[in-house]
Parts: structure tokens; sequence; C-alpha cells
């Protein structure tokens, strides 16, 4: 009978999985790469795979997990950067419709039959609290800000919420509106957004 990882063990299979995956679904997508494959470059058997993950789908959405982890440390130390709540709110709106292109990995969610899967493969109670959990995170954020004085008081957080995804969206049409078109757009729109959004003369406020 072989003999039971240690805790220690596990980890570092799981850490290799996710490195795997995050290789293999970068490179060829989701639908092409299989668990043979994914468990092969962990250097287990494809029977051990299932003691970490329930399916590929679920190593991808825990990869994904991992990368808006990543993202969001990046974006607070762009924040921390900030003198004034129009340039937060800029370098919100626009590292938010960006993320795809600084995070090749999360390119693969622009798949419609990739989106497809993980509806299908990954429980339903775990990505609504990933939506929790990222709305909740980016409700703090903004709350943090009106609280400073960055933002106006009467700011609807649930609607801000909403044009972030909004523009978030957008990117996803950069190919029938056109990659300058789309840059352009999402410059403009951010600029207006802030606009609305801060009180008047927010850049002097600690």
């Amino acid at each position: 009978m072989p003999r039971a990882h240690t805790p220690a063990e596990r980890a570092r299979i799981r850490a290799r999985l996710l490195r795997a995956g995050r290789e293999g679904f970068a490179r060829a997508g989701l639908a092409k790469v299989s668990i043979a494959e994914l468990a092969r470059a962990a250097g287990i058997g494809k029977g051990s795979f299932y003691q970490y993950f329930d399916s590929k789908e679920a190593l991808f959405f825990a990869i994904h997990e991992e990368e808006e982890d990543a993202f969001k440390s990046g974006l607070a130390r762009e924040l921390d950067q900030a003198t004034s709540g129009r340039e937060a709110v800029r370098t919100l709106l626009l590292a938010s419709a960006t993320r795809l292109d600084e995070h090749p990995f999360l390119r693969q969610l622009l798949d419609p039959a990739t989106i497809q899967a993980l509806t299908l493969r990954v429980a339903p109670e775990r990505v609504a609290a990933h939506r929790r959990d990222d709305r909740a995170y980016f409700a703090r954020l903004l709350q943090g800000w009106k609280e400073r004085g960055w933002l106006r008081a009467e700011l609807d957080v649930e609607l801000a919420l909403d044009v972030l995804t909004a523009m978030f969206v957008i990117t996803l049409q950069r190919a029938l509106i056109g990659e300058d078109a789309t840059r352009r757009a999402l410059a403009e729109l951010a600029d207006g957004v802030a606009a609305r959004w801060c009180c008047s003369g927010s850049s002097d406020h600690d």
C-alpha cells in the first residue's frame, strides 16, 4: 500500500499542480490540457490528482483565485502611490479594465467555452462566494476612500462596483471595437467617472 503523504508533501504536490495548470492552461487552454498531462507535470499519477482537485476546472478556478490575489496585491501597491481621489479612481478603473493584459492566465476567461466549463464543473456556491468576496474587497476600498474624503458622500458603492465590472466587460469586446479605440475609450471613461465620483478638491486630501 502506498505511503500516505505528509501535510508538507501534500502542500508541495498541490503547489506543483497549480504551477502545471498555470503553465498548461496559459499555453493551450482549459479544453486542450488533460488531467493526465497535469498529473505527469506535477510528478504524480493520474488517480492521485483527485486527492487534490475534483476536476481540472476546479484546478483552473483555484489558479484563477491566486491570480486575482496577485492582481489585488499589485493594485494595492499602485494605489498606495495615489495622491488624490481622481488619481486613485482612474488607476482602479483602468487596472480593472486591463488586468487580462497583465495576467496572461486570466486571458482564458475570454473564451466562452472555458466560462461554460467552469460554470458546469465548479461548485456554484464556490463561484458565488468568490464573487461576493471580490465585491466586498472593492467595496471596502471605495468606502475607505469615502471616509478619507476622496469620494462624494452620496456615491452609491454598489453602483460603483457595477461600473468596475462594466469597464472590465468592455475589454472583452476589443476585437469588435479595436485595440486603439478600446484604449482611448477606456481612458476617456476613466477620466469622466473619476470626475463624477470624486469630491471637488479631493487632490488636497490626505
